[in-house]
């Protein structure tokens, strides 16, 4: 009987641990596709790139060329996964206060504080290099095109790295109270003080 209740508890931790590397994948999934779009965002629009066929007919025409934006294009997609898991150095590990998950986010999207280790930020940069290694096809054909809410679509739509718990959204800075120090003088009229 002993041996069952340990085999029991063994089965419920591994079904804990593979939540655990579920929520990586959902970690570097998301870091991955807002890298990208970030990047993708900073190009100029009026970017363009010629791509096709670069052979030169007999009477020197070159036919099959065609100019797109620079932006979604493979050539800039490819060069931006090169370094894309070094932004793992700008995340942090936080408690979304709505639903109650632990997510990973960029440490501008939050004011949330969390887990900022050495430790936990390596093991989402191994995660992130073995998404790209299993799923580099499937992530640079998705970036191609625009989307309203990428990483939502992406990685909880198209890859189901993550959850609707995962990726919803993060609760708002709180406002800070004002005083009169943040009022400009000519705006206070001082009779009512």
């Amino acid at each position: 009987m002993h041996f069952v209740s340990t085999l029991v508890c063994l089965i419920s931790l591994s079904g804990i641990q593979s939540a655990s590397v579920s929520s990586l994948e959902c970690g570097a999934c998301s870091l991955l596709v807002t890298h990208f779009e970030l990047k993708i965002a900073a190009v100029d629009p009026k970017k363009k790139i010629e791509v096709g066929s670069f052979r030169v007919s007999p009477t020197g025409d070159q036919k099959g060329l065609k100019e797109i934006g620079y932006a979604r294009s493979e050539s800039h997609l490819t060069e931006i996964i090169e370094h894309a898991c070094d932004d793992a150095k700008h995340y942090k590990l936080v408690v979304n206060t709505i639903t109650g998950k632990s997510v990973y986010v960029h440490n501008d999207a939050t004011h949330l504080k969390g887990d900022e280790s050495p430790k936990m930020r390596y093991n989402l940069q191994n995660a992130c290099n073995d998404f790209i290694d299993s799923h580099e096809d499937e992530l640079l054909g998705f970036l191609k095109t625009a989307h309203q809410d990428p990483v939502k679509q992406f990685c909880q739509g198209e890859m189901g790295a993550c959850t609707a718990v995962d990726v919803a959204p993060l609760p708002a800075a709180p406002e800070e109270p004002m005083d009169l120090s943040d009022i400009p003088d000519d705006e206070i009229d001082r009779k009512e003080l």
